[in-house]
């Protein structure tokens, strides 16, 4: 199971570029590879062992589960086959990742703490492909289009041949580096680490993604807030010279505040056409959630009931969801699964919360529990990148989310013991 479980994380690094089109979206090798390694270690632990980690851990994600198969059965009877099966997916998806995160509760605390450095690890190589690909092969244009994707030009998005999503992974991921950073005492781990944490902050800017600078500026705000505060004026001054230094980076934070004045005045003709574009999925996607309020048109039937109401364009790789993770749950598994997945996510962002307000403290009042902190400040930028983007559920961002979940409960388990 070990070696599978690292297979899983291993397909980080290829990110979209392994992927094989199916009825209109496309199945990922953590798709074949997830499922096969929850089965696998379900059937042994129950089977087996006969004994299961702490059921508390993904009680909220398995209660999402079975409102979103509801909605599933209620929305996807009349569709064919072949959508039956894909939107079907996903739900075995879900549930697989999840269970990634429920395998680390096993493990002891030296094994967790290498599964988390190892994890550091993988996100470098997707850095480090990153500035590859963008000073060796900026424009993807050519060959972008054919599998559905945007013609990103002149930014950083590496094997995941989207800089939104690179983006959502390091707005993440840094908060969590920069707690294991604090917390560590290794001084050859923070050598490496911080260096990381540098590389990653640089390769988010060449993203040039407003959503990925949104969640990122709050998910360390709040961490270095709760944290260590004066970092907060170096923040401010490394910003700025970005901005001085890069006209497009201008362009971009000019184009947010546009896109974010336009959502709140509910008028798209004074943002470009991008924003326009996505301020107008949120429009549809809002009329459709209308149409269906309390269960929704199905989980993940969006790419064929949006098909269906001319809301998009089934053949394109992004019609599998609204512009925005937050709109494509309560579409698609109304009132009642978006309120089982704010229930999942209020969860982990409290039990984590609460973990660090009652860390022992070090040198100061501020010090101890910071991978936890880390922990709330990346789950929180990344919810609000799933406002302008469909993220939070993409796999390889859900992916490192649940193993660091596991890694925390864990922790949390070892201490306890």
């Amino acid at each position: 199971m070990r070696y599978l479980f690292w297979a899983c994380l291993l397909c980080l690094i290829p990110g979209l570029l392994i992927r094989i089109p199916f009825g209109g979206g496309g199945i990922l090798l953590s798709d074949i590879l997830a499922p096969l390694f929850a089965l696998g270690w379900f059937v042994q632990k129950l089977l087996i062992d006969r004994q299961l980690p702490s059921f508390r851990f993904v009680a909220p994600a398995l209660g999402f589960t079975v409102v979103a198969l509801l909605s599933w059965v209620w929305g996807a009877w009349d569709l064919l086959l072949k959508e039956q099966v894909l939107s079907f997916s996903y739900i075995v998806r879900f549930v697989s990742i999840v269970f990634l995160g429920w395998y680390v509760l096993d493990k002891k605390a030296v094994e967790v703490d290498k599964i988390l450095l190892n994890l550091f690890k993988i996100v470098g190589v997707v850095v480090v492909l990153g500035y590859l690909q963008f000073y060796v092969y900026p424009d993807i244009s050519k060959f972008s289009t054919v599998g559905g994707f945007d013609p990103h030009i002149g930014r950083l998005l590496g094997t995941w041949l989207d800089p939104n999503f690179v983006g959502g992974l390091l707005g993440f991921m840094l908060p969590v580096m920069l707690g294991y950073w604090y917390q560590t005492d290794n001084k050859k781990i923070k050598y490496w680490l911080g260096g990381l944490v540098l590389l990653s902050i640089y390769a988010l800017f060449l993203t040039f993604s407003r959503s990925a600078y949104l969640a990122a500026v709050g998910g360390l705000a709040i961490f270095f807030l709760l944290r260590d505060p004066k970092i907060i004026l170096v923040g401010i001054l490394l910003a700025t010279l970005g901005l001085v230094s890069s006209e497009r980076a201008q362009q971009r934070v000019g184009e947010l505040a546009g896109t974010m004045a336009s959502v709140v005045l509910r008028d798209t003709d004074e943002v470009d056409a991008t924003a326009k574009l996505r301020v107008q999925s949120w429009q549809r996607s809002l009329t459709l959630f209308e149409k269906y309020p309390v269960i929704g048109i199905g989980y993940n039937t969006y790419r064929f009931r949006g098909a269906e109401e001319g809301v998009v364009d089934e053949n394109f790789f992004s019609a599998g969801g609204s512009d925005s993770t937050l709109l494509t749950v309560l579409v698609t598994t109304g009132v009642f699964g978006f309120l089982a997945f704010m229930w999942f996510y209020t969860d982990l962002w409290i039990r984590n919360f609460n973990r660090w307000r009652t860390a022992p403290r070090r040198s100061s009042f501020l010090s101890g529990g910071e991978l936890n902190l880390g922990f709330v400040a990346g789950w929180s930028a990344i919810l609000v990148h799933s406002v302008f983007v469909n993220s939070l559920l993409f796999p390889l961002i859900f992916m490192p989310i649940m193993v660091v979940a596991g890694v925390l409960e864990a922790n949390s388990k070892n201490r306890s013991n």
